[in-house]
């Protein structure tokens, strides 16, 4: 990565992609987030609190082979598209795609929005990996590009985590009680959905997280990954002097 204004580096064990983001976030500062494990390199560019736009070197995560895998476009017209590609320098693929006809401008933006989106979500089940966040660079050589608040896309991250063990532990077990703090000012105008406020309302110093899980209208696992976004967005947190004793473990 060029040298910028400033590197932030870590790696995904220590200081996990929500709690990045949430910092980020917090701070307003714009930057590409880098994510690095064996020989993949994702990045994820930010700008005023919104995620822009998301590039993966795994090329199944590409635009052609994302077309593909969603029925956009067919296999041959990828390998033409591909050919063609080839023969201009400096072109990007959906370019290509819209002047064969293979696909319409409006049809591009929407699969490219979700494409990134598919390369955001990803990485929420990345638990290692290098990471490094470098402030002031915005990207601004795409056509299409997304718009998602980095509070919203934690919440739809987290949301997407295989493992609820990794988060329980990650906010201190089962018996771990969360109290519920002042909204973030950098969030007073976030609006959470219903099912996070409900979720919300039950947070009062007392419940465990296990009690928490089970309280809510969501499977216990849905509702331990809803909390522990919360308590990236600083919305809730684990209360050092309480504990409890949960011998039930919670469900995916």
């Amino acid at each position: 990565m060029p040298s910028g204004e400033f590197v932030y580096r870590s790696d995904l064990q220590k200081t996990p992609l929500p709690e990045i983001l949430a910092t980020v976030n917090r701070y307003g500062v714009p930057g590409v987030l880098e994510l690095v494990r064996d020989k993949c390199t994702k990045r994820v560019f930010l700008l005023d609190g919104d995620i822009i736009f998301a590039t993966s070197t795994d090329r199944a995560e590409s635009l052609g082979n994302f077309l593909v895998g969603t029925e956009v476009i067919t296999e041959d017209q990828l390998r033409a598209s591909s050919d063609e590609l080839r023969k201009t320098p400096g072109a990007r693929h959906g370019e290509i795609l819209v002047r064969m006809g293979f696909v319409g401008k409006d049809d591009l933006g929407s699969a490219v929005r979700k494409q990134v989106q598919a390369i955001l979500w990803s990485l929420f089940n990345w638990d290692e990996g290098e990471v490094s966040f470098e402030v002031g660079r915005a990207r601004d050589d795409e056509v299409f590009k997304i718009k998602v608040p980095a509070a919203r896309a934690i919440i739809a991250g987290c949301r997407r985590i295989a493992d609820p063990k990794t988060i329980t532990a990650r906010m201190g077990g089962r018996g771990a009680v969360l109290k519920r703090l002042p909204c973030p000012p950098h969030l007073e105008n976030f609006r959470l959905e219903p099912d996070e406020l409900e979720l919300l309302e039950f947070v009062n110093g007392k419940r465990t997280l296990y009690e928490l899980c089970e309280s809510g209208s969501a499977s216990p696992g849905a509702n331990v990954r809803v909390l522990y976004a919360l308590s990236e967005l600083q919305f809730v947190s684990v209360d050092p002097s309480a504990s409890g004793k949960i011998l039930i473990q919670v469900r995916a």
